[in-house]
């Protein structure tokens, strides 16, 4: 509430310095772009901006002015909310230092909105995920109260993100960060030795505790539970057109014409050109501006299931989140979206078949003792028992994997653990079948090689022996015999009984 009051307080100022905070927003632009057509955001570049005498707080009241009408608005940037619920944002309450009635009140509020909100809209969706952050913050000031403890920042929920502090200071021992990390929301560095700051633990969204409070960008976590699947599609874009030329995340302008600057404010030489890069995000085909796309590399789901392409691509912050969310799932049904994959990629079929005979030993080693008593199923498999379940699930590792051969690999040693014991149990070798067929006396399973299967009556057989007989099962044909005799008799029956009726009634 109190940031709300300082802008509403900060209007009429705002329109006097316009020209004075657009001529530093320029400065701010021709610092982060120089230099960054094709490479990521560097150090120096940050450090600079970080020295810059325009702040975001300058860019985010340069957004508040409309130069075409005039009017001084609220800025969809600078807030997590949508503009239709601006109005109501001092009764949803933001910050995070609200007291259990306060909570309490912002709750009731929020189911009512809820209610009165249509469905499946971009209002009803931000409101869901507001009303779980409040009841999360309301839950656990409830339990520092019952338990006496003093409510202090180790921890908050902001648009999704459950944050938790990171450690800092100096100790006996300087620990010395082996990686440099930086905010995600102001992309300058976190000096883990003198700066407090947060990190996400669902989504690992890492940020100054100065700028948690004024966290815009929902968590990747909460946008990958809505969405359930990873985009599939291909770059699906939109062009800036529809985005109103402005970043998909923080609403920052993209792309500013140099005209306007020359005619509003006559600052800048007619051979500087200076703008806000637009860059697109190859996972959402959405663009972003340079503090919201750090130009990560990622593989594209997508690209992998329609064009088996792993080469990694540029994607924004939240993005890469997503699909790091998305990495170990699996979510990906690969032979129905694109099955001539499997005909194309001998690897895949040959990764299909071992998945295959994997899940008939699954059979056995789930009703063996032994094996239950030794835990083989979670000694070799452990957290990715989906690999012997079935084989049409994939995860984007598990595809990677494919490509590299190391699941493959895997997997055979699997299946050799699995087959020796198999073999060697003799409550798993009493379910073994012998070929109808050639009567041989040599035991197999289902997952031998040169052995098929019937898909009608389950039995076993040697595919030679299944060849010579035109691949009729002798089986199956039993069982036909037995349910047309069983039905001629029937119709005996039927026969006489209406004979004997017509008797009767003679």
């Amino acid at each position: 509430m109190n940031t709300l009051r300082d802008s509403l307080a900060s209007i009429p100022g705002a329109v006097q310095n316009l020209a004075s905070v657009a001529s530093n927003y320029y400065t701010y632009v021709g610092v982060r772009v120089q230099g960054q057509s094709g490479d990521s955001l560097s150090a120096e570049d940050r450090q600079s901006v970080a020295s810059s005498p325009t702040t975001t707080e300058s860019l985010h009241s340069f957004n508040e002015t409309d130069s075409v009408s005039g009017a001084v608005l609220i800025s969809e940037k600078s807030l997590p909310i949508p503009a239709s619920l601006v109005k109501e944002q001092w009764r949803l309450i933001f910050n995070s230092d609200a007291s259990v009635q306060d909570l309490q009140e912002a709750i009731n509020h929020c189911k009512d909105l809820v209610l009165i909100s249509e469905e499946n809209s971009e209002e009803r969706r931000w409101l869901v995920r507001h009303l779980v952050d409040l009841r999360y913050s309301l839950e656990e000031m409830q339990e520092a109260e019952r338990d006496h403890l003093e409510v202090g920042p180790s921890g908050k929920t902001v648009v999704g993100h459950h944050f938790i502090a990171r450690q800092t200071g100096v100790g006996k021992v300087l620990h010395i960060p082996k990686h440099r990390h930086y905010c995600d929301h102001c992309t300058r560095i976190i000096w883990s030795v003198v700066q407090a700051s947060y990190i996400c633990m669902d989504c690992h969204y890492m940020v100054h505790q100065k700028c948690v409070d004024r966290v815009a960008r929902v968590c990747a976590h909460v946008i990958a539970s809505e969405r359930q699947y990873p985009i599939l599609e291909i770059c699906p874009e939109i062009g800036l057109a529809a985005q109103r030329y402005k970043c998909m995340e923080c609403g920052t302008l993209l792309n500013f014409p140099l005209n306007f600057n020359i005619q509003c404010f006559g600052r800048l030489s007619k051979s500087e050109n200076s703008w806000i890069e637009p860059r697109l995000c190859d996972y959402t085909g959405l663009y972003f501006c340079p503090s919201c796309h750090w130009n990560d590399q990622s593989v594209i789901p997508g690209r992998v299931v329609h064009n088996w392409d792993f080469a990694p691509r540029k994607v924004s912050r939240s993005a890469l989140q997503e699909i790091q969310l998305f990495l170990d799932k699996p979510l990906i049904r690969l032979e129905e979206a694109n099955p001539k994959l499997f005909v194309f990629l001998e690897k895949l079929a040959t990764l299909k078949k071992l998945r295959q005979n994997l899940v008939y030993m699954r059979k056995y080693l789930s009703e063996c003792r032994q094996a239950l008593e030794e835990k083989l199923l979670e000694i070799h498999i452990g957290s990715r028992r989906y690999l012997i379940q079935s084989n049409e699930l994939y995860s984007i590792n598990d595809l990677e994997q494919t490509e590299n051969g190391t699941l493959a690999e895997y997997l055979h040693k699997v299946f050799n653990c699995f087959d020796k014991h198999i073999r060697a149990c003799s409550m798993c070798m009493a379910k073994a079948y012998i070929c109808e067929i050639c009567s041989n006396d040599e035991v197999i399973f289902p997952f031998d090689d040169g052995c098929i299967i019937c898909q009608h009556c389950n039995s076993i057989y040697h595919r030679v022996c299944m060849t010579r007989k035109n691949m009729i099962c002798p089986k199956c044909v039993r069982i036909q015999e037995r349910r047309q005799k069983f039905e001629n008799s029937e119709e005996q029956e039927d026969k006489s009984e209406n004979s004997n009726k017509n008797d009767d009634q003679m």
